[in-house]
């Protein structure tokens, strides 16, 4: 596998820790370590590179419930949990307004048929008054 060098500056005391990180697990060179560490980074937020950042103050009852959520393990953490929600939620409203356009389209339709029908009433009424 062909690898990249990257050159980074990094305070002694995060190098100290990471040197600590590494001897615990087991690695072999601090290189090792990072490329480790940036592995799990990408993997843990590779999604979220693409998303906006958005912050909103949630009321407690609702706060409340996203933990509930959260520990049932339908989510794995508030983030996870709103977005989830949200997700459904427009799916939802998406729905409810294709529906309702359904239904709209619908009635138009009939008025359509309905106006055309009393159109064509009136002519042939007027053609009989004749008669």
């Amino acid at each position: 596998m062909n690898k990249e060098r990257v050159d980074v500056r990094v305070e002694p005391e995060l190098l100290e820790e990471l040197d600590a990180i590494a001897e615990r697990k087991g690695f072999a060179t601090r290189s090792s370590a990072i490329r480790e560490a940036i592995v799990e980074y990408v993997t843990q937020n590779g999604d979220s590179w693409n998303s906006a950042g958005i912050n909103i103050g949630i009321p407690n009852r609702i706060a409340e419930r996203l933990q509930r959520q959260i520990m049932n393990g339908d989510a794995r953490d508030a983030n996870e949990a709103i977005v989830l929600a949200l997700d459904f939620w427009l799916r939802d409203m998406e729905a409810y307004y294709l529906r309702r356009r359904d239904r709209i389209e619908r009635a138009v339709k009939e008025n359509i048929v309905s106006d055309a029908a009393l159109k064509e009433l009136q002519t042939r009424g007027k053609d009989l008054e004749g008669l």
